[in-house]
């Protein structure tokens, strides 16, 4: 993902913060992992 600023509103001033939001949908399943890694470490899966 990859988020960008719109043409009116691509400057902040020194010290002011921004938030951003995500909607998204998925229509498949959703199956437990057989394996996963958290910051390159692998992870058991219960």
């Amino acid at each position: 993902m990859t988020a960008a600023n719109a043409a009116w509103n691509g400057t902040l001033a020194a010290g002011a913060s921004v938030d951003i939001g995500f909607n998204g949908s998925h229509s498949g399943t959703n199956t437990a992992p057989a394996a996963f890694s958290l910051n390159g470490q692998a992870c058991s899966v219960s």
